[in-house]
């Protein structure tokens, strides 16, 4: 058997463990996941042979996401796939181990999915980072006035001059509502917005603008052949509320340490030192005793020799992961140091593929 990575050329080959394996997947939603989205990700394959029948794979999804310490590219995890036949084999075992080193060899500071099962992601790390937030339309929002239009039509150029028009901004209106609210989030850019518009195109959605006088106030998406369903609704704060609770969604690993850790900063002047025990099984870049220093730009985490008399409690990957991108609680051996801290918080990630 061999893993490696496939080539453009064949990436095709892996539809057909995508179909077995995810057969609520429509064949017009994959021809368009395999025309755009394999364009530039990346197919890695637990295979019988070169070019033999693929026993096992995950796909990674670029995303340009804006975090506090930079714009990255980071891999959205999706098509982790084994074939029927050569389940509890250890197979997906063996990729998610080769994927993590991969990302940490290109300074990824975390990569994340959004898991049909929890269980299978947790010994590996990955820990919920985010909640997807269901809302919908409040009292106030009666008085704007909504145009909707499909995506195929307005793909075309066919819908009025207005819609048009809006639509070909929208990417930037969009921004600009993340920047406001959140510190984690896919920059909408022109890529990112021509490749959603296709995928919502695939599954016969639409989209309804919505304007205060001329203003666009928001933005909601039905889609789905079969059963139809939101794909999205933002809206400023005064016209949306939230319809049901908010459930938990995306699942996210620290990979690289040292770049995941310049994020954090410090609520005031001066710098905090600290040493930390970190406990990584699957890299032993992240795994041992770190100084950690922090200040109001940034910080900075090496690994040093632990001390003689050491005896500060570790801290495993996952629960460091969880605190500082602000969704578990704070550990309690940094329970005195975390208020002078600002970790990431305040994240979106409501992507699909």
């Amino acid at each position: 058997m061999e893993i490696r990575y496939l080539d453009q050329k064949e990436k095709e080959r892996s539809r057909k463990l995508w179909e077995e394996c995810f057969p609520e997947d429509s064949a017009r939603f994959l021809d368009y996941y395999y025309q755009e989205k394999c364009r530039d990700n990346r197919i890695l394959v637990l295979e019988e042979e070169k070019g033999g029948k693929i026993l096992s794979m995950i796909q990674q999804n670029p995303y340009l996401v804006r975090c506090p310490m930079g714009d990255y590219s980071l891999d959205y995890i999706v098509g982790v796939a084994t074939t029927s036949s050569g389940r509890h084999r250890g197979y997906m075992r063996t990729l998610l181990n080769s994927m993590l080193r991969e990302e940490y060899e290109r300074q990824m500071p975390f990569s994340f999915l959004m898991p049909a099962n929890s269980k299978i992601y947790e010994p590996f790390g990955f820990v919920y980072v985010y909640d997807q937030p269901c809302w919908k339309w409040n009292p106030a929002a009666d008085r704007l006035r909504r145009e909707t239009e499909t995506a195929e039509r307005l793909l075309r150029g066919q819908a009025s001059a207005k819609l048009q028009e809006d639509f070909g901004k929208l990417g930037s209106w969009m921004n600009r509502w993340l920047s406001e609210n959140y510190e984690i989030y896919a920059l909408r850019t022109e890529a990112y917005m021509n490749r959603m518009w296709k995928e919502i195109e695939s599954e016969e959605g639409e989209l309804s603008f919505l304007y205060d006088g001329e203003s666009l106030a928001g933005v909601e998406c039905f889609w789905g052949k079969e059963e139809r369903e939101r794909r999205f609704l933002y809206g400023k704060r005064e016209f949306v509320e939230e319809e049901s609770p908010s459930h938990p969604a995306i699942m996210a690993r620290i990979v690289n340490l040292c770049e995941f850790m310049k994020g954090i900063r410090l609520k005031g002047e001066g710098v905090l030192h600290l040493n930390l025990e970190i406990r990584d099984d699957l890299l032993e870049e992240n795994n041992g005793v770190f100084s950690w220093e922090i200040d109001a730009s940034g910080s900075h985490i090496s690994r040093i020799k632990r001390p003689g008399g050491w005896k500060g409690d570790a801290i495993d990957i996952s629960s460091l992961t969880s605190w500082l991108m602000g969704y578990g609680p704070v550990p309690e051996v940094f329970r005195q140091q975390a208020e002078d801290l600002l970790t990431y918080g305040k994240i979106f990630l409501d992507e699909v593929v």
